[in-house]
């Protein structure tokens, strides 16, 4: 069965000249594509609808009639999009689904599109099931909600990623609360919204419930015998254990189980919703609570390897034992498998195992003829040459694409001028790869090597305080809330002694999941942390004071850097 992180969600959005989908007409649509937890792809145009549009549609969304009496014909974009329905696995996406589907369905039959039966999703059903009851579902309230900044609001495009960007915070809430695969997901978006609770544990928990504090922390829910039943974490205390206990909320089967069963509750508060997700972690890892699913186990980690050989390969891996460069932890395996495969295929990395012995004697292999490998191994490339694809590879995976993409769209552009349009279209599709790449990276840094980073995250305490996340090679040695007038002496000392280790560390299992936590967590709240890299002992004191010199921005919500410190 699929899992939720290996399905293509092609999450959409679509501004119209009304609400009528046979009546009305699109004007506008946008389309993000998420794959393996990123967003890969963005898509949006404008189309003619040839209607007027009416002056409030025109006010609300800035698309006016001059603008779209030059757009594209429905028949020109609707087969794009339809071509992005009709791969396997694609699922389709939107807030209030049904509108935009109804639009689409009217504009793929006008155009004599037959895309078959799509699975559809909605985030709103999926909100109003995995949110607190309290909090209003639309766009703008889910957005705040979770942090998410609209770039131009009422834009197709704009509309589509924030949609899709919540969409992964649900299906991180999915997962939490036991939903593993997607056809669990589909299903649960349609369950009912009411449900009855028995007295005795109603009884047992609203004192409490009433004392949770609007704060990011963990909590553990205990049975009558104080068995330990449940961990979880939470932005917001009070809202997210509420939500387990009301009325309206839809919970999947054995989460209901389990909530019929509590009799206790007890809760930590932390310093930001980051160190809440790390100590979920530790308590499930160390507890084993029956009623969780994720963590109780540790999953591999996807990581890529440049072996130490003389001709370095490039290969997958699920673990870290120390030798050679890694760089990860990617969020899915296909991630990794994607990037590595279009590396190997951009720089003629060689996939052969075992150590090489180049000889003009030497017959390439099928890799060659095919223009997929240099053949070191016969002399046709030098190991100087070899080394050189090996460092570009390298810079790429640090994060260094921009020079890459300069010069491949330098080519494409000579190649067009001469007329060569199918080596032009080759180099297009390339840099869109490359692109995609940039953003697919985990951040600050893919290489493990040079994961030596400070992470300021704000707290929730009070402006003048932050919570520092320091690595040194991958591994996290230091966490700590660091105040205004907090010594940082004993914090650099330790820190400097970690980077003057000079061999580089074997992770275990469980240090890669803290890894790929942090990551992630700073992947989807790119705007919400401040980073510094660390290099020699002597950087940390510069490192330290650049992560606490930087400017709050205005939305509690948005973790941003911070002032006065």
């Amino acid at each position: 069965m699929q899992s939720l992180w290996d399905a293509t969600y092609v999450v959409t959005d679509v501004e119209t000249t009304g609400s009528h989908p046979i009546e009305n007409r699109i004007i506008e649509v946008g389309c993000v594509v998420v794959r393996g937890g990123e967003i890969t792809e963005r898509i949006e145009s404008l189309i003619n609808p040839h209607q007027f549009i009416p002056p409030f549609i025109e006010q609300l969304t800035g698309i006016s009639n001059a603008e779209v009496f030059t757009a594209p014909e429905e028949h020109e974009v609707l087969p794009l999009l339809a071509q992005l329905l009709s791969q396997p696995g694609a699922v389709f996406v939107a807030h209030q689904e049904l509108f935009d589907w109804r639009f689409l369905a009217q504009g793929f039959q006008r155009c004599g599109l037959a895309i078959g039966e799509v699975p559809r999703l909605c985030t709103l059903r999926l909100a109003r099931r995995l949110l607190p009851a309290s909090r209003k579902k639309n766009l703008d309230a889910l957005s705040a909600y979770y942090g998410i900044r609209i770039e131009r609001r009422h834009r197709a495009l704009g509309d589509a990623e924030a949609t899709a960007r919540i969409l992964l915070c649900l299906l991180e809430e999915a997962e939490r609360s036991g939903i593993e695969t997607l056809d669990q997901l589909l299903a649960f978006q349609h369950q009912r919204l009411s449900r009855t609770l028995p007295k005795t544990v109603l009884q047992a928990v609203e004192p409490l419930l009433d004392a949770l504090p609007v704060t990011p922390g963990v909590y553990t829910m205990y049975d009558r015998n104080g068995r330990v039943l449940y961990v979880g974490k939470a932005s917001v205390l009070a809202d997210r254990v509420r939500s387990y206990f009301q009325p309206s909320s839809d919970l999947p089967h054995h989460i209901e189980r389990m909530v019929r069963h509590v009799r206790h509750i007890e809760w930590e508060e932390t310093p930001s919703e980051l160190s809440a997700l790390l100590l979920e972690y530790e308590r499930i890892r160390a507890l084993q609570p029956p009623f969780n699913v994720l963590y109780r186990s540790v999953r591999p980690v996807p990581l890529l390897r440049l072996t130490d050989d003389p001709f370095p390969r490039l290969e997958l891996t699920l673990q870290h034992d120390g030798s050679g460069e890694y760089f990860g932890p990617f969020p899915q395996r296909g991630v990794a498998e994607e990037l590595r495969a279009m590396l190997e295929e951009m720089f003629r990395l060689r996939r052969c195992c075992g150590a090489l012995a180049p000889s003009a004697a030497a017959r390439p292999c099928f890799y060659f003829h095919l223009k997929r490998c240099g053949a070191p191994c016969a002399m046709l490339q030098s190991a100087d040459a070899y080394a050189a694809n090996v460092d570009r590879v390298r810079q790429i995976l640090h994060g260094n694409v921009g020079w890459i993409i300069d010069r491949l769209r330098q080519q494409m552009i000579e190649a067009a001028e001469q007329l060569h349009f199918e080596r032009a279209e080759q180099l297009r599709r390339r840099i869109q790869q490359l692109e995609q790449l940039s953003v697919r990276l985990p951040v600050p840094s893919a290489s493990l090597t040079h994961m030596s980073a400070l992470i300021a995250v704000p707290t929730v305490y009070e402006h003048t305080t932050v919570e520092i996340f320091a690595f040194v090679q991958g591994r996290l040695v230091a966490q700590q809330v660091v105040g205004r007038r907090a010594s940082l002496e004993e914090m650099t000392t330790h820190l400097q002694n970690a980077l003057r280790q000079t061999e580089q560390p074997e992770l275990s299992a469980d240090e890669l999941a803290v890894l790929r936590i942090v990551t992630t967590w700073m992947y989807r709240h790119r705007d919400c942390y401040r980073a510094a890299m660390l290099g020699s002992p002597d950087s940390v004191p510069a490192a330290l004071a650049d992560v606490l010199t930087a400017e709050r921005a205005d939305s509690p919500r948005r973790y941003a850097p911070i002032e006065d410190l």
